[in-house]
């Protein structure tokens, strides 16, 4: 028996997921007056009360350390975040963390991401939503992997016989 591919529909349903995401992000941060970087950087720092450094907010968020210097500065003017250290000046390395204004901020965005877990996924038992979260935790790392994988390119020739 032959193995069934899922490619197309494994594809069209992660992109159709995203996009929707994004545009429940954007009605979201639009309300907020934020971006959508500063409103998953807030949500981290939230989750993090010991505080992140902005190369640990890159890695979590998939961006950039340059992005998180670039965007980072709204924050701090708008009273949301602050460095432990302290001081004028930013140091690599610092942890920052959320101000009280933050945390209340945060709230917020935790509430209405609350509130759209809770709807996505109604109907659906506990148990096969860890299930599925376990899954695509898997399928997520082997992509990952995949694509770091210097030898796919020789593996891909070999795929199409050249």
């Amino acid at each position: 028996m032959a193995e069934e591919l899922h490619y197309e529909e494994f594809s069209s349903l992660i992109a159709a997921i995203h996009g929707d995401m994004q545009k429940l992000k954007a009605r979201c941060t639009a309300r907020l007056g934020f971006k959508s970087v500063h409103v998953f950087w807030i949500y981290l720092l939230n989750t993090h009360p010991e505080g992140l450094s902005a190369s640990q907010l890159a890695r979590a968020g998939g961006a950039s350390r340059s992005l998180v210097s670039r965007e980072m500065h709204e924050l701090f003017e708008q009273g949301i975040v602050y460095t432990v250290e302290g001081g004028e000046r930013r140091r690599y390395g610092w942890k920052l963390q959320l101000t009280e204004k933050g945390r209340r901020l945060a709230g917020v965005i935790t509430a209405v991401a609350g509130q759209v877990q809770r709807r996505v996924s109604r109907g659906i038992p506990p148990a096969q939503l860890t299930d599925f979260y376990r899954t695509l935790r898997t399928l997520a790392g082997e992509f990952h992997t995949l694509a770091a994988d210097e030898q796919l390119e020789e593996e891909m020739n070999q795929w199409l016989g050249k």
